[in-house]
Order: structure tokens, then sequence, then C-alpha cells
């Protein structure tokens, strides 16, 4: 067995490969104070399925993908150890003083309309525990003041003093010349060896990010520092777990950068946000697989809505400079949008805009009102319950039975008596409220990179997906919607196909082509020593994991921008190292070629300057992407997968309409039924709205068209 586990605010998904081939999956609600329990929840349904036990079924796995959200709860908690940072003296404000536009980063879009009440973050190390040291190192790297190992000494136990527990060390251009950094942690580790139980967990910046930017470079390293006693114990404590269980293959964590690594290779802050990685990159394979150039993807829990681009074939956008929760931090993260949006969606009345729906959510304890299980709020859950979307005695295949009348209640109380309207109108307001939200995202995220939304396919998938994307797919004027197999759990499937995959980078000023005296750069040895570093970096990484130099495959990419502009784009640079003038041609041609691809023809001036910002070496270990099994044709008719008829009501439609039911696992290739009918799934309704006709192919893609769609 293969196991891939994906934990959400909600769900903890589970997908399980036998070596025949065989897909199990399962579902299991999150258990925010211990997610081990959920998880083997998860586990046991799937070992219960094959005849055996937990322990049974780990002994049979070699390999555990994880996506954990472990980092996210303990940011949001702020259950972290309290921090000293140490910096250069001169530069003890600017983690408190932030960026210019730090009163905004990480808040939702209806924070940000009035910045005038927005609130800084609390920080996560007071600015009393923020220490100066009297040293200098420029641009260049050289040393113009000397670090006093005296000094340290002292700051360092003036912060002990006040309960610091771990330190931060971020000083000025420390990512040139990172000397001083380490004679901070010697000192450290002089004055409180690793033998003793107060040991202090010392993070140096350059380590965990080589780029310019001081303030961006001290939160990487404080929230690496934040998280890793947190992380690192828990997790530690489910291996071992799973070790005494009978699994003996590594614990893989899926990262945020599109690829995974060891327990013992992974940094706390790679695993933040790691969850909807793994459908972007599952959706990356199928797009590939059925001829799809454009795709957005798009993942509906029960916490929250991601939306993602796939562009021909691959994972074409990163961001290279991130927000975590309310910090700017320095890694490549795959370029994921979130927004409050899920299943447990709290709904609420707006003096000014009437309904809204979220970010707050119910999650899984107590859930939404139907649950029964303490929930007194209307979420999105209880009013696709009260419009008949949903089957109240086979939610979650049957394990959580849903009570209607709680969710009419809640939609009454809330939402319906303060609008004067019925408990069936609110619902269907709240779902045509969650439904345009989702869809603006998508068309935000589409546009603002340049794309027309009318050219991309939709990929639908988690547990609410399939029931709302006819409703946002209307938002782009999407020619289709796409249900991949296993859509309920599908960032659990795509973590199957994910590679380990280390990310190299660092800041480089190096001007291509200098306007102003015509001149091409001709410094090759600066550009290649870079890459020639990171290679062996890559190879000395691997070799640890052991996997030789013939195993590895890389690509150098290049943040690149033209001169007198901000905006950076990054590239896949045509050659590796740079030997001719031909070479350097090839980079500045694929520049272009970006440029002009984002943006248009018209908006390149190519007699402008052209620099290079930033080198990074990806490099990753190739593996065979997971086999899609091909449905076998039942010779029946759809009519043969129809299991009943519901009561449901529908946009547009004053009465209710007898909907027809299909059951999910009866539907085979070449079955179509048109709308409005609902498919039923054990862990996930797929709606097919009025207007609309859905098709199931030989690989379980269930594909829905506008009937006045091509």
């Amino acid at each position: 067995m293969e196991i891939n586990v994906d934990i959400g605010g909600t769900f903890t998904d589970c997908l399980a490969t036998a070596h025949d081939g065989t897909v199990r999956t399962a579902k299991a609600l999150t258990t925010h104070h211990d997610l081990s329990i959920g998880f083997l929840r998860a586990v046991g349904d799937i070992a219960a399925e094959v005849g055996t036990d937990v322990d049974g079924l780990l002994t049979d796995t070699h390999a555990i993908r994880y996506a954990t959200t472990l980092g996210t709860n303990a940011l949001i908690e702020r259950n972290g150890p309290r921090l000293g940072l140490l910096t250069t003296r001169g530069h003890e404000d600017t983690v408190p003083i932030g960026r210019c536009r730090q009163w905004a980063d990480g808040l939702p879009a209806t924070a940000t309309r009035d910045l005038s009440r927005a609130k800084r973050p609390e920080p996560l190390v007071e600015p009393e525990q923020i220490a100066a040291l009297t040293e200098r190192v420029d641009s260049r790297g050289e040393v113009l003041m000397p670090l006093d190992p005296e000094e340290i000494r002292d700051r360092v136990g003036d912060l002990v003093d006040q309960g610091v527990r771990g330190f931060v060390v971020c000083l000025l251009n420390a990512h040139i010349n990172p000397e001083h950094e380490k004679l901070v942690r010697e000192i450290i580790e002089e004055e409180y060896p690793n033998v003793y139980l107060g040991r202090f967990p010392t993070i140096l910046s350059h380590e965990v990010s080589q780029r310019a930017g001081e303030y961006a470079r001290s939160m990487t390293a404080t929230i690496n520092a934040y998280l890793h006693r947190f992380t690192s114990d828990r997790l530690s404590s489910l291996r071992d777990e799973l070790r005494g269980r009978g699994y003996r293959g590594e614990l893989l964590l899926v990262h945020n950068s599109g690829g995974m690594g060891s327990l013992a290779g992974t940094t706390p802050i790679q695993t933040v946000h790691a969850g909807p990685v793994s459908g972007l990159y599952g959706s990356r394979h199928l797009a590939h697989s059925k001829g799809f150039g454009k795709v957005v993807t798009t993942d509906m829990g029960g916490t929250s809505f991601d939306v993602g681009i796939v562009v021909d074939g691959s994972v074409r956008f990163y961001d290279f400079h991130p927000v975590i929760d309310r910090w700017h931090v320095q890694i490549p993260m795959m370029d994921i949008a979130a927004i409050g949006a899920g299943g447990g969606s709290i709904a609420r009345v707006d003096p000014i805009t009437g309904i809204a729906v979220g970010p707050e959510s119910a999650g899984s304890d107590p859930g939404p009102a139907c649950y029964g299980q303490g929930g007194t709020e209307p979420t999105v859950t209880d009013a696709n319950l009260v419009l008949g979307y949903l089957d109240p005695d086979n939610y979650h295949g049957g394990k959580l039975p849903l009570d209607r009348r709680r969710a009419e209640r809640a939609i009454e109380r809330r939402i319906a008596k303060p609008l004067g309207v019925s408990v069936l109108e609110a619902a269907r307001q709240i779902r045509k409220v969650v439904d345009e939200a989702m869809g603006a995202e998508i068309f935000k995220g589409v546009t603002v990179k340049g794309y027309d939304p009318r050219e991309f396919a939709v990929f639908s998938f988690g547990g609410g997906g399939p029931m709302h994307a006819c409703g946002y797919a209307r938002a782009l004027d999407a020619r289709e919607v796409v249900v991949p197999p296993h859509s309920s759990v599908f960032s659990a499937s795509g973590a199957a196909g994910l590679e380990r995959l280390h990310i190299y980078e660092r800041s480089a000023w190096m001007v291509l082509f200098n306007p102003v005296v015509k001149q091409l750069y001709g410094d090759f040895d600066a550009f290649n020593s870079i890459v020639d570093e990171f290679s062996a970096r890559a190879e000395s990484d691997f070799a640890g994991q052991g996997y030789g130099r013939d195993d590895i495959e890389t690509v150098v990419e290049l943040d690149m921008r033209s001169t007198g502009q901000l905006y950076v784009i990054t590239i896949a640079s045509p050659v590796r190292r740079l030997e001719t003038q031909d070479d350097l041609a090839a980079i500045i041609k694929t520049y272009f070629e970006e440029y002009g691809d984002r943006f248009g023809d018209l908006a390149l001036t190519k007699e402008v300057g052209i620099s290079i910002d930033a080198i990074r070496l990806r490099a990753w270990i190739p593996r065979p992407a997971p086999r899609q099994a091909e449905l076998a044709t039942t010779g029946e008719p759809v009519s043969r997968a129809r299991k009943a008829t519901r009561e449901c009501w529908w946009a547009g439609r004053q009465t209710s309409v007898d909907t027809e039911i299909y059951d999910y696992a009866a539907l085979g290739p070449g079955h179509r039924l048109a709308g409005p009918a609902i498919v039923e799934a054990p862990n996930t309704n797929i709606v097919v709205e009025p207007g609309w006709t859905g098709e199931m192919d030989e690989y379980g893609f269930f594909t829905m068209r506008q009937e006045d769609k091509a």
C-alpha cells in the first residue's frame, strides 16, 4: 500500500493505492486537538474495507505522504515559544515596522476596504525581545565592522533572563556573507550546549533564505523558529506511533513548494498551506492526460475554497514572496488563492450588503447546525440540505446523519427572520452568495495573470466543489466543468504524484542588457558559479536520501525584469550555464516571449534594459505519474444508475422539482444525463443544474457542459 493524507479544516482525507492499482478512499472528521486521531480513523476505515486492522495495514504500507496543518494551526493559536531576535544595531525596528502594506497583508478582501480599522498582527517576537549587535557587512559581503563575541554573550544572556526559549539571528547582508551569523550560533552553543536541558534552538536567516530583504528574511526565519518545536514534537510523535504499529517506511511530508521530503529534510515553514498543493499537482497530471492546455483548479472543502492555475500541462505560477498568516516570507510557494468559502462557512446578515458568507467556519467541531453536534450557526451545508441537494441519511457515507430541522431553525433564526423572507429563499440566497464569491475569486485569479477565463476548463474537487461547480462556473462563462475521479479526496490523491524536490535560490543582480551603453552581460563565471554551487548542494542533499547524480533532474529559473519596472516575472532558463553570447541571447528571447504571452506584444519594448534579480535551481527525483484505471463498460442504459427522486429547489423556479438522483458508482463510460440531476457518491454530490448536462468517460471523469456551449 501507499497512503496519501490531506488534513483539512473539517475533514481528513485519505487515499490508499495497492500494488495492483486498486484505490480506496476514506474521510474522517479532523480532530484538531490531535491530528493523528482523525488520520488513524481514516486509515482504520480503509483497513476495514480490506479485511484487516490498522496495524496490519500499516505493516503492508511502504510509503505515507502526509499534508499536515500543524504549522497553520500553531500560527492561528499563537502557541509557539517566546523567541529572541538578534539583529544589526540600527535595524531593531525593521520587524516591528514591517513593510508599508503590512497592515493589509493576510487580511480578507472585506477587511482591506477600510484599512483605518485594520490592526497590526500580534507579533511573534515582542519588541523588548529584539537585541542589537554592533556589526556591519556591506552589500558586497565585506566586513566593515567586526562582531565582538563578548557583546553576543551579553545580549544573549539578557534575552535568556527575559524568558526567551529560542533565537532568531538576522544580520544585515548575511545572505551574502554569513560569517557573523555563524559566530552568533557558535557563542550560543558554547553558552548553552545541546547536552543541557536548557538548550536553545537557533535559526540563522541565511540558512532559510539567501534573498535580499531584511524584513522578509527575518520573518521567514522567525516563523521557522516559532513552529520548530511544536511541529517537530507532534510529527515525531506521529512517526513513532506509526513505527509502533508496524509501519517501516518514511513519513514523507508534502511541501508547499510542490514537492515532498522526509521529516528530517523538511523545515516547518514548508508544511504551512501544503494541502492544496497536492490538488494542484494532481490536476497537472490529469490536465496533461486529458489534453487540456489551460485549467483552473477549484477545491472546495469544509472551511476554504482554493484556486490554482495550470497552463500548458505544467504548474506555471509560483509566489516567491508569499504571505503566511500576516507576514511576507521568502520561500518559493505554489500560488494558490484561498477564501473562506466552504461547506462549513457561516452565513450572517450584514447591515449593508445583506447576506454574507464566511470567512468564519463552523469547522468539524461543532460543525454545521445540521450535524447535531452543538452548532447553532447556519452554514452552506445547512442551506444545501434545506434545498434538497443532500440526502440526510447518506451524508459522509451514512456515518454522519444530518438533521434538516436543525438546519431550518438555524437559517430561520439568523437569516430568514431578520430579512423577512422564507427559509427556502434564505437558503437560496446563501448558496447564491457563496457561488458568486467563489466565481469572483476564480475570475480575479485568472485575469490578473493576463488570461481570458473563457479559455479555461474548470477542474472541480473537494467535498463541496462538485456541488457548487455549475454555480461558480457561470461567473467565468466557462465552457466545461470536469469532476475528476476520487474528487472528494482529490488533494490526497494528488499527493501520490508528488516528487522529492529541493529548491535553491539567491538574490543576484545581473544586468543582461544595458540600454545606455548598449552593452551585454559578460561575467559568465559569476552566473555559472551560483548554478554550480546549487547543483553541488542538490547532489549532496539527495545523496543523503540514497540518490545519485544520475537520478536528479534540474532546471534553472530566473527572476527577471525590464529596466524601470517593479514587476518581476520568472522564466525557465533555456540553458543551464552561460558559455557563449548565444546562450545569453536565448535567455533574453525567452524573457521576451514570456512577457509577451502574459501582457501582450504591444506592452513589450525590446530596447529597454533587462536584468536578473535572482537565480533559482529546482532539483527533483522523477517518478512515474499514477496510473489511471479504466472503467469497465457496463452496457446498461443510464437509467439503471437512477436510484430515486428527491424534491429539490432550483434557482429561477418558484416551486420544487422532483429531481432524479443517480448513483455515481453505477455510472459507466458514455453515460449521459441532463440536469436538473444529482449524482451521489459516498463523500460528495455532483449537482447538475438545469441547463447543464453531465457525461462520464472511460477514466471516471464526469464532465458537465452548459447546453448552449460547444
